[in-house]
């Protein structure tokens, strides 16, 4: 098995799910934003800034509600979707603490590929360029498996 392919089989599986696909996208934009948010030492100019107060605790104490019981759930169920909405509520839940970009204002904004060019060179650019192709593949992987389920 070459890494393509077992990029595919984890990832959309073989281009027969769109919502496994739909998932990684999202994992690879949240950690691509994370990994900018710590390059960049400072929150831009777009977030909005919510001070620590009540909010942001029923909203961290919220998502820590959910993980812990889907924490439980799969321990009981051992169910595979139960698995990535673990998961994927792990990402976003340290993504709220690391970034306190409660809105999602600096996720929106990376997301926009045509923003590289305007950032700037080094690191940070050769890391975004590398996620930023990682989730066009799997846009394509999206699309793919859309195709194929509209055609069943």
């Amino acid at each position: 098995m070459n890494i393509r392919t077992t990029f595919d089989k984890i990832t959309s599986n073989n281009s027969e799910s769109w919502s496994l696909a739909l998932f990684w996208i999202v994992i690879f934009e949240i950690l691509a934003t994370m990994i900018e948010y710590s390059f960049v030492h400072q929150s831009p100019d777009i977030m909005m800034h919510i001070p620590d107060g009540v909010y942001s605790e029923i909203i961290i104490g919220l998502i820590v509600t959910i993980y812990i019981w889907l924490c439980m759930y799969n321990l009981v169920f051992w169910d595979k979707t139960s698995i990535l909405y673990l998961i994927l509520f792990g990402f976003i839940g340290v993504y709220l603490i690391t970034t306190h970009d409660f809105v999602f204002d600096l996720f929106i904004k990376n997301i926009n590929i045509f923003r590289l060019i305007q950032s700037d060179t080094g690191i940070n650019l050769i890391i975004q360029l590398f996620f930023k192709i990682i989730i066009f593949y799997l846009i394509y992987q999206l699309i793919k498996s859309l195709r194929t389920t509209k055609n069943l």
